[in-house]
């Protein structure tokens, strides 16, 4: 297991101890009971193999290893005092939408987004150096916040 995948398991182990809403046209393999009587469910991240829709797409090892580890459901946290969404994939249908957005982001040579703020800016890796940026929406990255993907991981607490 590489660094990003290990951050990352650890983030969703966390995240896992609250119930989601069960949506029942969104079955995942994540979902470890049927739901309780408020449609609620408890869940557990589940190892996932990179589906052939990452195929022949020139994307940051890091981000292949952050798309293609696990499945899994909202992983929140904070970063530098501000709270941070993962985007994770819940079900296999999830990862071929995110691998269709990671190949238009890499074709119009944006950074490839892995999170968000509750201020809507986002958190992206930059394809060529791994190094993840704070970015507005369609805006030039504001600045770097850390030389890795792994590290940026383990700083969201």
């Amino acid at each position: 297991m590489g660094d990003v995948a290990y951050a990352l398991l650890r983030l969703l182990n966390r995240a896992s101890l609250l119930r989601v809403d069960h949506d029942p046209a969104r079955p995942s393999p994540c979902e470890q009971l049927p739901p309780d009587h408020h449609g609620l469910v408890e869940w557990r991240p589940v190892p996932v193999t990179p589906p052939a829709a990452f195929d022949g797409i020139a994307i940051h090892p890091s981000i292949r290893e952050f798309y293609g580890s696990y499945l899994g459901g909202e992983a929140d946290g904070h970063y530098a005092g501000e709270a941070v969404h993962l985007i994770t994939a819940w079900e296999v249908d999830g990862l071929a939408r995110f691998a269709r957005t990671v190949r238009a982001q890499v074709e119009s040579e944006k950074q490839v987004t892995v999170a968000y703020t509750d201020r809507e800016q986002l958190y992206a890796v930059d394809n060529a150096t791994g190094a993840v940026w704070l970015c507005e929406p369609d805006q030039q990255p504001i600045r770097q916040v850390a030389r890795s993907l792994a590290e940026f991981l383990n700083q969201i607490g």
